[in-house]
């Protein structure tokens, strides 16, 4: 199949024979080994499962941890193709950040040049929805979707770069797909919004917060819910990380010591045995591991007899179990000094058991009224507006639908002379509101978003029909002299190099086919 003829929807990332590489490719993370798990379709079936699922998904992932709190350089994800292709868009999907990493702090497209022999830069790159490059984990949404668009390169090779986030200095990503798009009529807005647990739709996270801080003031046990962190506010955000940070700032309590020590697939497996996963527990207990060491108490949400969630407390050394000697030993072993491992064994949270399973029972009567509450919201939610969080997702899907159809409208009208008053009319809201709303979900302004999209329009008209570059000028509604200059000013050619360039792009695409 030639390229020219591809669907426009055709992820030329899942084409026969094609492979990815990456910066580090022995990674020691929580995701997968091989990255061509991202090579695959998005996961939005993740949307409304419960949080377990979404656990799970991790092993379809793929992250750039090596267990070294420092960088040496980018981050790269290269995709190889078996032959030259034309692109004009990656779509990325993150992972969910962790703790101390898995975002980007910068980030580029490059290709490969075939005739030079190295790596350059696309033009005219793009991000939507906007990617933020602070150095944060705070808002960053589990398996967001970003589309990456820049002008048409033919190549063997397209890649990411860029500079890794957090202390840990990593990047995590759950898929990577390649396209060459019509961008004059493909809708941004149509990507897949971040999928969200089933329990979040029925309680807020910071409702959630809120009950488990009363355990906490009460017995100074740190409690947690999976993904809960990606949810909450700021202030909240603060709090918890101030918690918990120091196991990341060079003061790490024992599991987190033994994970960086011994290495976090051996250590999950040690923590999380595969047996002990496969057992769903409906009511509270305590989980022991690592020599009757370490302990955690675990209370699961269930509502209407499923699982949606468990609460966990932050793991303790349980001290009638400690066992002094196994541990020099088992430090001399794995090469830890005493000094270190002692250090971190003073640092961590101490408990009996006995204390430990009451606060397990106390976890147990939170985790009921989380249930009660998720459970009351689901037979009221065709009923109720529901409380604030669910408003707040009601206006970031109004607008987005809001922006959709905003799009929808320039594509079926390109042709005819436009304004963007014109476009906001057609959404029923005010020019200046319409400017800010879109300007939010695209990064760009509503302006420069219709140019764009009427220069996308003529390269189409350009490359694949027989209009002159007058034609085109009638079509769009442009003066000749402007649109030579728009168009050159956007694009770097004139309309006319332009369209030989991708003749002459498409023959050797081809050719080499």
């Amino acid at each position: 199949m030639h390229s020219s003829t591809l669907s426009s929807e055709e992820n030329l990332a899942q084409l026969p024979s094609v492979y990815i590489e990456v910066s580090v490719p022995n990674p020691t993370g929580r995701g997968a080994r091989d990255p061509h798990v991202l090579l695959c379709d998005p996961p939005i079936y993740l949307d409304g499962q419960s949080l377990s699922a979404f656990l799970r998904y991790r092993s379809k992932t793929y992250d750039t941890y090596d267990g070294h709190n420092a960088a040496s350089g980018p981050d790269w994800y290269a995709i190889h193709f078996p032959k030259p292709v034309i692109l004009n868009c990656i779509e990325m999907t993150m992972e969910c950040p962790n703790r101390d990493g898995g975002w980007w702090t910068s980030l580029h497209v490059e290709y490969w040049d075939d005739m030079l022999g190295n790596w350059e830069s696309v033009s005219s790159f793009e991000i939507t929805p906007p990617y933020s490059f602070e150095d944060v984990a705070f808002f960053r949404r589990p398996y967001e979707t970003h589309s990456l668009t820049f002008h048409e390169v033919t190549t063997t090779r397209i890649r990411l770069i860029g500079m890794p986030g957090g202390l840990a200095q990593f990047t995590s990503l759950a898929r990577l797909a390649a396209y060459h798009r019509n961008l004059s009529r493909w809708n941004p807005a149509s990507l897949p919004r971040p999928p969200v647990p089933y329990l979040f739709r029925l309680i807020p996270p910071h409702s959630i917060w809120d009950l488990s801080e009363s355990l906490v003031k009460l017995t100074g046990l740190s409690v947690n819910v999976a993904y809960m962190d990606h949810y909450l506010d700021r202030e909240r955000y603060e709090s918890w990380w101030r918690r918990i940070s120091r196991n990341y700032q060079g003061e790490p309590e024992l599991w987190q010591l033994l994970g960086m020590a011994i290495g976090w697939d051996t250590w999950n497996q040690i923590e999380f045995p595969e047996e002990e996963l496969s057992v769903e527990r409906q009511q509270p207990y305590v989980r022991i591991s690592f020599h009757n060491t370490i302990g955690r108490a675990v209370a699961p949400i269930v509502v209407d007899q499923q699982i949606l969630g468990e609460m966990s407390s932050h793991q303790v050394i349980i001290k009638e179990h400690f066992d002094q000697d196994w541990h020099r030993h088992y430090a001399h072993q794995h090469n830890i000094t005493w000094r270190e491992y002692n250090a971190a064994i003073k640092r961590s949270p101490h408990m009996t058991l006995e204390q430990l399973e009451g606060a397990a029972t106390l976890m147990g009567m939170i985790a009921n009224l989380i249930a009660n509450l998720a459970h009351r919201n689901l037979n009221l939610e065709q009923e109720l507006d529901g409380v604030r969080q669910a408003a707040v997702d009601r206006r970031v899907i109004e607008r987005r639908e809001t922006v959709r159809k905003a799009i929808d409208f320039m594509q079926e009208n390109l042709e005819a002379p436009i304004s963007v008053n014109d476009v906001a009319n057609a959404v029923a809201l005010s020019p200046t509101y319409f400017g800010i709303v879109f300007t939010q979900q695209m990064g760009r302004n509503p302006v420069d978003y219709l140019i764009d999209l009427r220069i996308e329009r003529a390269k189409e008209y350009l490359t694949t029909s027989n209009m002159s570059v007058m034609d085109v000028c009638i079509a769009l509604g442009y003066d000749p002299s402007y649109f030579n200059r728009l168009f050159k000013r956007c694009t770097g050619f004139t309309p006319g190099q332009y369209s030989r360039q991708i003749h002459k792009a498409n023959r050797y695409v081809d050719v080499s086919l």
